[in-house]
């Protein structure tokens, strides 16, 4: 009845908008080219922002931008768990058979991040969701997961995404190695509002054909 008293084809507001049909507003813009500058540099980046910003959407539209011949993306929203959680997860999504001990693990990673990059020559891209629910030693461990060639080579480009209180985490001194490694840091601000007309009749216009 929504779409027929509106005359829509679907939905305005969904969630599943193909990244190139997404509204780019001045704060998606910038992330984008920030983002960009990231996966060039193969470093560590830290995107921010409230709840129902974009940050999600951002990375996934970043993803979708990438040659899949050349980069290799994980996404990794499991956040809660612990280290192990985290290793089997990352393992799964490289497509690596899962090892029973957290240092095998963790060697396996390595190994097909070094594979990746010096061989394939593909550049792996590690996105991890919902950021701010890491515990510390799960911070620790992403940091360790960068560090290759005696720490003089970039073979890993790490993306954490997660709500503003991520920003003050890794602003503590427990994680002052790794806050020293992050290149990009981005907060996601809202629309503004002069922007809410364009998005509104991107989404019309999107929603009618």
């Amino acid at each position: 009845m929504y779409l027929k008293h509106f005359g829509l084809a679907r939905y305005p507001f969904g969630p599943d908008i193909p990244p190139e049909e997404m509204f780019v507003s001045a704060s998606m813009a910038e992330l984008d080219t920030r983002l960009a500058h990231l996966v060039e540099l193969r470093g560590v980046g830290l995107v921010t922002g409230d709840t129902g910003a974009g940050k999600s959407a951002a990375c996934r539209k970043m993803a979708s931008g990438l040659h899949a011949g050349l980069y290799k993306v994980v996404y990794v929203p499991l956040s809660t768990g612990n280290p192990m959680d985290l290793y089997k997860t990352i393992a799964w999504e490289f497509g690596l058979p899962t090892e029973r001990s957290r240092a095998a693990l963790y060697r396996q990673i390595r190994m097909e991040v070094s594979r990746l990059s010096n061989d394939a020559r593909i550049v792996p891209v590690l996105v991890v969701d919902e950021a701010h629910h890491l515990r510390n030693d799960v911070i620790e461990e992403l940091r360790l997961l960068t560090n290759y060639a005696m720490d003089s080579e970039n073979r890993l480009c790490l993306v954490l995404s997660g709500q503003t209180e991520l920003r003050r985490r890794i602003a503590m001194s427990v994680h002052e190695a790794l806050n020293q490694r992050v290149v990009v840091r981005y907060h996601l601000k809202p629309l503004a509002r002069a922007e809410l007309p364009q998005y509104l009749a991107h989404l019309l216009r999107r929603a009618g054909t």
